[in-house]
Parts: C-alpha cells; structure tokens; sequence
C-alpha cells in the first residue's frame, strides 16, 4: 500500500487521500494496514450518552451548574485530544432532532455534537470525512475513552465498517452472484436478506454500479459499489464494500472501533474471506426473544382457542399426550426456523472477544428473555 505522510497529503472532496493516476487524473487511497486491524476501517461512527455523565464527579472539568454549552466544551476538548480536532462553531439549527449542536469542521464536515430535547441525552456523531481526517490511531484512543467510565452508559448507536478493494478482486458483479446462490444468508435465516441493485447493469456505462444487501430499517446494510466509477473514473476497478450497522435491536460492543475487519468478515459468510478470525455482533438476545415472541403469536392464532377447549375438557396431561410423539428432529427443525438455535461458536467468539454470551459489556442494556 502506499506511504504517505498525514500532513503533506492531499484530500479530495469527500475527505479521501489522494494520488494522481496514470493519466493525471486524482485517485483516492486508503492505507488500511494502518487503522483497525489492517480489514477494514471506521468510516462513521455516533455516540450518545446520558448528559449527567459529564460532570466534575465523573472526572470532568466542567462545574455546576452544567449547561449546554458546557457540555458541548467540555466534550469537544476531550475529543480534540483523541480525534485531533474539536469544535468548529455553534450552528443556528439542531441535529436530529436534538434543539442545540455544534459542528466538527466546517459545516459539519467532521461531524457534530449535539444537546437537549432527546431524553437527557448527549450524541457526537463523526463521518466519513472527519473519520479520514482523525488523526492515526484514534479508534483504539477513543475505545479506551469510551470503556474508561468517564462516560457512563455510553452506547454506540452508529459504525459503518469499510473495506476498499483497489483491484476489484471482489467487485459488484461478484457480489450479485454470491446473493443469487444464496451467500449473504445466515445459517439460520430463513432466506437471504434484499438485494436492490443501482446503475446500469444491462450496459455498463463507466458511471458506477451498486449493490445493496438487506434493509436500512433493520440496522444492518450493506452496500458494494464500484467506488473508483462513482469518483469519475470510468476504468477503475476500485470496488467498496461498505457495512452500516445501527443499534436497532442489537448491541454494537465497543471494540468494533478495534476489530472493524473482524466484524465485517462476520455480517455476512461471502464475506468470510476478509478475515480468518471472525467476530459477530450479538443480536443473541433478542433474536431469541424475538423469535419466541413470534411462536407464541403462532400458536395463539391457530391452536389457542383449540387447546384451551381440550384442556378444559381433558386436564393439562391433555398437553403431555399431545407432545409425546413430537421427535427431537421436529424440535431442532422449530428452533432453527424460529432463530432460537444458537451456535455454539458464537458464544466461543463472543468469550474471545472478552464479552459476555448477551454480545455487549457496558454498552446497552439487553433484557432476558
């Protein structure tokens, strides 16, 4: 990969490193043997947490009384020290649906933070751009600022994991194949997730294709995009695979910000090629809750009213002799379709990942089932 130093190289517009091609024309680069564990890198990240973290008690500088604008100095200087840049200004507007924020960079080029009006919550938020321009080595500073206690309860609601592949070994067309026979789904999913595909794909035109898997709404997305075309170049081969997980029924550990490669090569198994060691992120929980919650709802619909009449009728042995001629086969085929099997190398992966078997250590609360 490429040597360059952080303070003589130039950016593009999207915040991407840059180099002039073969014909002049600027080319974006990423050294990733130099961020995460050398897979894929961090290309958003948002943080929210109680406001009442931030306070002298927690080992912060600010005093009480504690206001918005404390809060949004006291934090930039902490993140100025990890990320290597802090404030820019305060905005007129709010943030997603938070009444205060300030921007990181111009405009918010870097990101944001962002105050009141969300349930006494602070959020900072870093895209892609301010990801690029933090200086190297932030991820492991700010996972040892995020599992330090200085910031109780604080959670990961955001990460967007992404892996560059400059020949295209593994581009779109390859990625449409592997979700037609089936490699984007999950062991225990009863079919593979969405698939839309963007672009020309009758007749290629050098303007960039896309494919994504699954859905925004469910917290996991996947997009596989011919990166190089979308930048300009028509003869690139420069594909992107790119991974926006959310905190939507699931638990996002911390030390995705260090393992970024690890977790990517685990979304999905035709992406199982990007790291040998792989990590998932536990949705354990409530898949299982889930998928209980689902059976029940079943059973209700078609047999509750039936059962309750025999019961009445027979006693509860009446469930004894209904089950008796049911074999362990019919059971293990219900807890598969349900999502109530879970693998035991999950549980190994997620004990090597220093978690405990729910998938999260101080990063969410995740209820019994």
């Amino acid at each position: 990969m490429f040597a360059l130093h952080e303070s003589t190289t130039p950016r593009n517009r999207h915040g991407e490193r840059i180099y002039l091609g073969n014909r002049g024309q600027e080319m974006a680069v990423l050294e990733t043997s130099t961020r995460g564990d050398g897979k894929a890198f961090i290309d958003w990240l948002t943080v929210t947490f109680p406001d009442s973290a931030i306070h002298p008690d927690n080992g912060w500088s600010c005093l009480p009384p504690v206001v918005d604008e404390h809060f949004a100095i006291a934090l930039a200087e902490r993140l100025q020290r990890i990320l290597g840049f802090g404030i820019f200004e305060k905005r007129k507007n709010g943030h997603k649906f938070y009444l205060h924020s300030w921007s990181l960079g111009e405009d918010g080029r870097f990101g944001f933070i962002a105050i009141g009006g969300q349930r006494q919550t602070v959020l900072f938020e870093l895209t892609g751009e301010g990801c690029m321009h933090a200086k190297p080595g932030w991820e492991a500073e700010m996972y040892d600022f995020l599992t330090s206690g200085e910031l109780l309860t604080s959670k990961i609601t955001r990460v967007d994991l992404t892996h560059d592949d400059h020949e295209g070994r593994y581009n779109v067309d390859r990625a449409f194949d592997d979700w037609s026979n089936d490699r984007f789904k999950l062991p225990q999913a009863p079919q593979s997730p969405a698939m839309a595909q963007f672009g020309n794909w009758g007749r290629p035109d050098g303007r960039g294709r896309t494919v994504t898997i699954g859905r925004r709404l469910s917290g996991k997305f996947l997009r596989v995009y011919e990166k190089g075309k979308q930048l300009g170049d028509r003869e690139s081969s420069w594909t992107r695979i790119e991974l926006e997980l959310k905190a939507e029924d699931r638990v996002i550990p911390f030390d995705v910000l260090t393992r970024p490669g690890e977790y990517l090569a685990a979304s999905y198994p035709a992406l199982g090629f990007l790291n040998a060691q792989q990590t998932r992120i536990a949705t354990v929980r409530h898949t299982v809750k889930k998928g209980f919650d689902a059976m029940k709802r079943y059973v209700r619909r078609a047999s509750g009213a039936a059962l309750a009449v025999a019961i009445a009728i027979h006693g509860a042995q009446f469930v004894d002799e209904l089950l008796a001629d049911v074999t362990q086969d019919e059971v293990h085929r219900q807890l598969v379709r349900r999502g109530l099997d879970v693998p035991a190398y999950l549980v190994a992966d997620l004990a090597e990942s220093d978690l405990d078997p729910t998938g999260h250590k101080g990063n969410d609360n995740v209820y019994s089932v």
